[in-house]
């Protein structure tokens, strides 16, 4: 199956904006830019309006599909502060299927258990089980040696690892009401 998007305003991360038109053959972009219209496309005429890749949401704390699909979000990074947290192969396992075929998930698997920021997660099981990356979720590691430990396992699951970057110690019982920063 074919079909034909003409007259639309593309927006393309590489070469910017422009006017055009977009071909696709079965579920993959054939063609972009001026085009010549197989005889056999359906086409449809989109009258300037934009066609655009669709968005990546890298830290969401709950999956909505129609959200998602409205706001033209295709993958989600789901962080690990979840209920349950996203610290067990099978809570990762069925997160990283929840949104299929419509929404993608990417689970973000917790980098300590039960994100208390002490011992280690499973995180190669994790990997295995569909975790994309580790994170400490809305919470922090305030001990040096656990998030050394965190990133050296992480970098031999081949894991990115994101981390809430926060001191308890500066933080405690503070609040931003002067300045610049409130």
């Amino acid at each position: 199956m074919k079909t034909a998007f003409i007259n639309a305003t593309l927006v393309c991360p590489v070469s910017g904006v422009s006017s055009g038109s977009l071909l696709v053959e079965g579920d993959a972009i054939a063609a972009v830019g001026e085009i010549a219209l197989p005889a056999d496309a359906e086409t449809i005429d989109l009258g300037g309006k934009i066609l655009a890749p669709a968005l990546i949401d890298l830290g969401v704390f709950a999956v909505e599909r129609a959200a998602c699909r409205f706001g033209g979000i295709a993958r989600v990074g789901l962080m690990p502060d979840q209920s349950p947290v996203l610290d067990d192969p099978g809570i990762v396992r069925r997160a990283a299927t929840s949104g299929k075929p419509d929404l993608w998930v990417h689970p973000i698997a917790a980098a300590t258990r039960g994100l208390a920021g002490e011992d280690l997660g499973e995180m190669a099981i994790n990997a295995s089980a569909g975790a994309r990356a580790v994170a400490t979720g809305r919470r922090w590691i305030a001990n040096a040696g656990t998030m050394r430990r965190v990133l050296a396992y992480a970098k031999d699951c081949g894991l990115a690892v994101i981390a809430h970057a926060e001191d308890a110690g500066l933080t405690e019982g503070m609040v931003a009401t002067e300045g610049e920063t409130a």
